[in-house]
């Protein structure tokens, strides 16, 4: 999706997250709104998070 976005004028906002358990990237669509999805998988999350 994100780089889909990118394809079509969006631009990078931060760099990607991937932390193993939750990866994350966040973009801006040409019109300047900010979109942020991510993937979480609970099951691989550690027990101090």
């Amino acid at each position: 999706m994100v780089d889909t976005a990118l394809d079509q004028g969006g631009s990078v906002v931060r760099d990607t997250q991937d932390l193993g358990f939750m990866y994350g990237r966040a973009f801006a669509d040409p019109d300047g709104h900010i979109w942020e999805p991510f993937w979480f998988d609970t099951t691989q999350m550690p027990a101090n998070a």
